[in-house]
Order: C-alpha cells, then sequence, then structure tokens
C-alpha cells in the first residue's frame, strides 16, 4: 500500500515538476518506491501461489513487465506532450491503490509472526473461494512444538509477550553457506541486469521509428520466459539457470570472433545472447524467492535487486568502452557471465520443494542427510521440513 500510493503520487506530482533539479529528486524518489512495489508484489504473489504452479505465477509477472514496456511505447507514440504523458502512466496505480485494502497478509507471513487463528482463517477462505474442503489444519501443523496447542488456543492479547528478532542484511550470511549462496546470488542479479542492457544498448542500430523499436524490445522478451517456465519445471530453477548464463558467455565470445563483412551473424549472436540473458534475469526472482526463508524473502529480493540496479548503472558505461576496443563490452560481459555460470551450478536445486520457512530449513537445502544429521538443531529444521512438505500435499 506504501508504495504503490508513493508511486502514484510521485509519478502526478513530477509531471509539475517546477524546475530540472525538482524534477531529478521527484525522479529519483519514483524510481526507488518503483522498484520495491515490484519486489514486494513478487513476494506476495509467491508466497500465495502453490509449488505446481509457482514458476508459471512468477514469469507472468515478468511478462506483465514486458507488455508495460509496450504500453510505455504505445503511450508515448499517442501522447507527445511529455507531462500528460507522465501522468497517464501514473493512472494505471489507481486502480490497485481502490482495492489493495482488501488484500489479506500471506500465510507464510501469518504463520512465521505466530498469527495462527488468522493463518487457519485464511486457509479456510482460500479454500471455500476455490470450492475446496480445506484438510490443512494449523493445528498439525503446531502438534510436534513445545507448547504448541496451547498457543493457538490463546488469544492474541494472552499470549506472553516475545521479543521480535531485528532482521539485517547481515542475516543472509548467516554461515558460510548462506555466504556463498547470497553472494551467487547478488552475481546472478548484477550479470543478468548488466548483459541484458549490454545487449539492449550495444546492439546495431535497427533505425526506424524509436516508438516501434521500444515496442519490440519488450515484445521480445516474451518468448524467453515462455521458454524459461517450460525449462525451469521439466530441468530445474539451477539447470535452467546456469545454461542461460554460459550461453550468454559464449555468444559474447563468438561475437568477437565474427568476420566484420558478416554483420547480420553478429546480430543473431546478440539476440541470443539478450535471449539467454532474459531467461536468466527472469529466473532469478522466482530463485532467490525460494533459496531464503519467509522471514527473511523480502529482504532477499531486495538485495538482489539493488545489485540489479547497480548492474544497469554500470551498464552505459560498459558500452562506452567500445572507443577502447569495439569489443570489449561483449568481453566484459562474457567473461562475467560464464564465470557466474560456473558458480550457479552450485546452488542447490529448489524444483518441487516447499518454500522454507526459517533460516534453519533455508540452511538445510541442498545438504547431504549425513551432514544435516552431523549439524546440531538440525532436528527442528528437519521437522519444520516434513511439516512444510504436509502442507503442500494437502
Amino acid at each position: 500500500m506504501f508504495t504503490s500510493l508513493c508511486q502514484f503520487g510521485l509519478g502526478v506530482a513530477v509531471a509539475f515538476s517546477l524546475n530540472y533539479y525538482f524534477f531529478v529528486v521527484l525522479r529519483f524518489l519514483l524510481a526507488m518506491v518503483s522498484s520495491g512495489y515490484l519486489v514486494v508484489v513478487f513476494v506476495y504473489v509467491t508466497e500465495f501461489t502453490g509449488s505446481k504452479v509457482r514458476t508459471w505465477t512468477s514469469m507472468h509477472i515478468h511478462a506483465a513487465f514486458a507488455v508495460g514496456i509496450m504500453v510505455v511505447a504505445w503511450t508515448g507514440y499517442l501522447v507527445r506532450v511529455w507531462w500528460i504523458y507522465q501522468i497517464i502512466l501514473s493512472i494505471c496505480t489507481s486502480p490497485f491503490l481502490l482495492f489493495c485494502w482488501k488484500f489479506p497478509e500471506t500465510p507464510f507471513y501469518l504463520m512465521a509472526k505466530g498469527r495462527y487463528k488468522e493463518s487457519q482463517a485464511l486457509l479456510d477462505a482460500i479454500a471455500h473461494f476455490n470450492r475446496l474442503e480445506c484438510r490443512l489444519k494449523v493445528e498439525d501443523l503446531l502438534e510436534k512444538s513445545e507448547n504448541g496447542k496451547a498457543l493457538l488456543e490463546r488469544e492474541e492479547d494472552e499470549r506472553p509477550a516475545q521479543p521480535e528478532k531485528k532482521l539485517s542484511m547481515l542475516d543472509l550470511f548467516g554461515s558460510w553457506r548462506m555466504v556463498g549462496r547470497t553472494c551467487t546470488v547478488w552475481a546472478i542479479w548484477f550479470i543478468g541486469s548488466l548483459g541484458y542492457y549490454v545487449f539492449s544498448l550495444g546492439s546495431v542500430n535497427l533505425g526506424g521509428n524509436q516508438y516501434v523499436n521500444l515496442f519490440l524490445a519488450g515484445a521480445v522478451e516474451l518468448p524467453s520466459y515462455l521458454i524459461g517456465c517450460f525449462a525451469m519445471d521439466r530441468i530445474g530453477r539451477k539447470k535452467t539457470c546456469a545454461p542461460a548464463l554460459l550461453l550468454a558467455g559464449v555468444a559474447c565470445m563468438l561475437i568477437i570472433v565474427v568476420p566484420a563483412e558478416i554483420q547480420s551473424l553478429a546480430v543473431v549472436l546478440s539476440m541470443i545472447g539478450k535471449f539467454a540473458v532474459a531467461i536468466a534475469f527472469g529466473l532469478i526472482y522466482l530463485y532467490t524467492c525460494e533459496l531464503y526463508p519467509t522471514v527473511i524473502r523480502s529482504l532477499a529480493v531486495g538485495s538482489g535487486s539493488m545489485m540489479c540496479r547497480v548492474g544497469s548503472v554500470v551498464a552505459p558505461f560498459c558500452v562506452y568502452l567500445v572507443d577502447v576496443w569495439v569489443y570489449l563490452p561483449q568481453l566484459i560481459v562474457g567473461i562475467l557471465a560464464f564465470i557466474v555460470g560456473v558458480l550457479t551450478l552450485l546452488l542447490p536445486e529448489t524444483l518441487g520443494k516447499p518454500l522454507p520457512t526459517t533460516i534453519e530449513e533455508a540452511k538445510s537445502l541442498g545438504q547431504d542427510p549425513s551432514e544435516k544429521k552431523s549439524t546440531p538443531g538440525n532436528k527442528d529444521a528437519e521437522d519444520g521440513m516434513e511439516l512444510n512438505q504436509h502442507k503442500v500435499k494437502a
């Protein structure tokens, strides 16, 4: 609600900027809340979606983003007065403002905060809406926990006050396993954004109408998301992301060795590289959600989005390196994409697994059974994974 309201208010305020500096400040703030809006919406939708259709749901969000690019091009073509154009695009947020107050919190969030009765009521409402019988009971999820039923029977105001742990960016680096995972995930976010914009900005000038070109730039992303969905559901997240980055790296290297007289082949390789990077770029949102628990999921996606913005800031300067050597941007992106693609192979696979709700569950992803047994305190994590599996089956 906060980010959508700010997006609407700042978007309209930009149209009435008094001077250039006021315009720049408002656009900066608008970019901040818009990025936050996307992160929150993605996490919200992911936590409401079952594992069987989570891939398609997440890619629909990216497809809507690509459609948004086409709407921007179409609006810009029809409306040539910039401040009217700005107001029209800002008004697109208003329908959500009218209905967002009716949206409930996610079951994962309510369970993580100990609001069990609200969680059960929400699960019952979801089952009723889908004309199903709700076979999932919160009591079943709490029966293994100490005093779980007693907590459930107490009213909210009767429960013993428990100090809520303050979470920060440091929780993404709670162990060496999490350090390696977070650094790799951040690298994927960075190279995905860097490669995406380097391929876009450094591609051969198509000429013609700039509005048509922008429309096509959004349209060509849709097939990559479609293919990415099929691959993610069949061979897994890791086995889709890593080959996509490796393919982008190989495409960059091949562009360098293509003879200058075969310009069409260089254009085809550039489109293949952008296509592959778009798959990894669309996948990493969902992959990040599945690699981190509920308590720090938004923080993980938000920090990854931050690295994504760093990549988009660096991209124009990378493109300017053509003055040093015409193929230097492709060389940089190719080497980084290949290295990150290899590192991605070290991440755990999350296909078909329930979303982790605790940090212990997230740490246990990809561990061998013997390693889990030897780790102190992993009994609770195993119980949590078993309970989550029961939730998915139910």
